[in-house]
């Protein structure tokens, strides 16, 4: 007797829109969805090499359907990706390069379900190995889904809900609407709703080490209520290697008037606030590490004679278009507790510096550095060292140096001096990342001229330059690196184009050649937020 087939209802496929009451188009698609999840549990291709669940199964026919809603309906997440994806590699896709005669940016494409395919796989099998995308590309899986969806194109109905997200009208730009729009694009969407798989692991994982006082249900909702604000504003997608507020300005479109204020929009400033009281209808907080005060507006979801003043909460604030927000809930904290954080606060490097824009300060800097210390080290932007240790002895002499090589008056050298001296060793943290003892690890220090300083434990081995002692030579390991949280891209990118490093490689044939001509896609999708700055380098 067969397996038994699976089937997916309304409220599955409702999971992935940005309401929670049917259209009459949600039963057209979810008919569809049930379809093509009939073709995928009969393609022995899935099963064979990667074994998916029949959760995963149904999700990945909702994933493939909201495909093809959004092409119908759009332009919207799709095309935003593509947009992403042209801009940056002058192709539409990665891996598949379609022909730009035969490719249709507004229509569905064969080649769309082939990389549909790896992404997906890729996603739900993030944690145990990249996956080759040309796999998809030698069996029928693709064509049989294709044909279906070219079969239904010129009939499908357009989703109005999801065109009013795609293309709001005009005015319906205020904080809060776009905030709720990131939050769907993030968590629930069919092309990013891995995000909120990952935040429902995170969330698991936070609230099993409550320890003998659990939280009360109130206090729990707001506290996941934060981390998910949180997370949809710092987190970065494994797809571009971009935050919720770029998806939703690439969605908008480029000539949208909010595109470059979405892109530019400030990242989410947690931490201890006193209140100072109102004037007309801004609401002034203090931060208490820096000093810094807010002038926070619409402030609705907190009445003016709620809070008390001269009262310290815990809160976060988004700055956008010169103004800041609440995002989230403010915590108000009892007397005895607040003056406990305040002191803690005060002690706290990182609080301290939390709206010093260390680009802002550093930015302007970084290229003269990154020159210096091209002349400091012998022409090389990597040192390698003994310890942890050695590193920050390394750090800390070429700063000296750098300061001291400056045509500026001496008052001005000393106040520079401790202001980078600050930025780059207090930062931290300065550890030897792949050991918890307390055993001395090799290690690199690399100047990335985009972010400063960048340190990584461990890898030395991987690395064959002659001034490196702890090279082993072997014909694999360097996927070690792909995966390091502690090497930025750009510091992949310097080793790639450096040094042999065997091991870099897609499953599949021809996997060294998709590698190189994709890296730097793979970078972003294996580093994330990391592709930007290794873990040891942000603040």
């Amino acid at each position: 007797m067969g397996k038994k087939r699976t089937k997916i209802y309304l409220q599955d496929w409702l999971a992935f829109h940005p309401y929670s009451h049917p259209k009459q188009c949600d039963y057209y698609y979810l008919k569809l969805c049930n379809e093509i999840l009939g073709t995928l549990e009969e393609h022995p291709v899935l099963q064979l090499h990667f074994n998916l669940s029949d959760v995963e199964l149904r999700n990945l026919a909702c994933f493939i359907s909201g495909y093809f809603e959004d092409v119908i309906s759009g332009p919207g997440l799709w095309k935003s990706f593509i947009t992403q994806v042209m801009e940056l590699y002058g192709t539409y896709l990665p891996f598949f390069e379609p022909d730009p005669e035969e490719y249709f940016p507004d229509e569905i494409n064969l080649e769309d379900i082939h990389f549909l395919f790896w992404y997906y796989i890729s996603m739900v099998r993030y944690d145990e190995a990249n996956v080759g995308p040309h796999l998809f590309e030698v069996t029928t899986l693709s064509e049989d889904i294709f044909e279906i969806l070219e079969r239904e194109y010129e009939e499908a109905p357009e989703n109005e809900r999801l065109k009013e997200v795609y293309a709001p009208p005009p005015g319906k730009d205020d904080f809060d609407a776009l905030i709720d729009t990131i939050r769907w694009i993030m968590l629930d969407s069919w092309l990013l709703h891995f995000g909120g798989i990952e935040l429902d692991e995170m969330l698991g994982y936070e609230l099993a080490e409550e320890g003998e006082e659990p939280l009360t249900d109130d206090a729990r909702e707001v506290y996941e209520s934060d981390m998910a604000d949180t997370y949809i504003m710092f987190s970065y997608t494994p797809l571009m290697a971009r935050q919720g507020k770029d998806w939703l300005a690439y969605l908008l479109g480029k000539e949208h008037r909010l595109f470059d204020s979405l892109r530019g929009m400030g990242e989410k400033k947690s931490g201890f606030y006193l209140y100072l009281g109102q004037e007309g209808d801004v609401r002034l907080f203090r931060h208490i590490a820096s000093e810094t005060v807010l002038r926070v507006v619409d402030f609705e979801s907190m009445p003016g004679n709620s809070i008390a003043g001269e009262s310290m909460y815990y809160g976060g604030f988004v700055k956008w278009r010169g103004k800041w927000y609440l995002l989230g809930s403010l915590i108000i904290l009892e007397s005895g507790y607040a003056s406990t954080a305040a002191e803690k606060e005060h002690l706290d490097v990182r609080a301290r510096h939390l709206f010093r824009d260390r680009q802002a300060v550093l930015g302007g800097k970084l290229e003269k550095m990154h020159q210096i210390f091209l002349k400091y080290n012998s022409g090389k932007a990597l040192v390698f060292v003994e310890s942890l240790k050695k590193a920050g002895e390394f750090i800390r002499e070429f700063l000296l140096f750098y300061n001291e090589s400056l045509d500026l008056p001496e008052s001005v050298k000393e106040e520079e001096n401790e202001l980078v001296m600050e930025l780059e060793l207090d930062r931290g943290p300065f550890t030897d990342t792949n050991s918890d003892s307390g055993e001395s690890i090799p290690g690199m220090v690399f100047f990335n001229p985009d972010s400063g300083f960048e340190t990584a434990f461990g890898y030395n081995e991987l690395i064959p330059d002659p001034d490196n002692l702890w090279y082993i030579e072997s014909d694999s390991g360097a996927g070690r690196l792909l995966y390091s949280q502690y090497i930025s891209g750009r510091w992949m990118h310097y080793l790639a184009e450096h040094y042999e490093l065997p091991g870099l490689s897609l499953p599949g044939e021809g996997g060294e050649e998709t590698m190189e001509k994709n890296f730097d896609f793979i970078l972003r999708f294996r580093k994330r937020e990391h592709y930007y700055f290794g873990l040891a380098s942000k603040f």
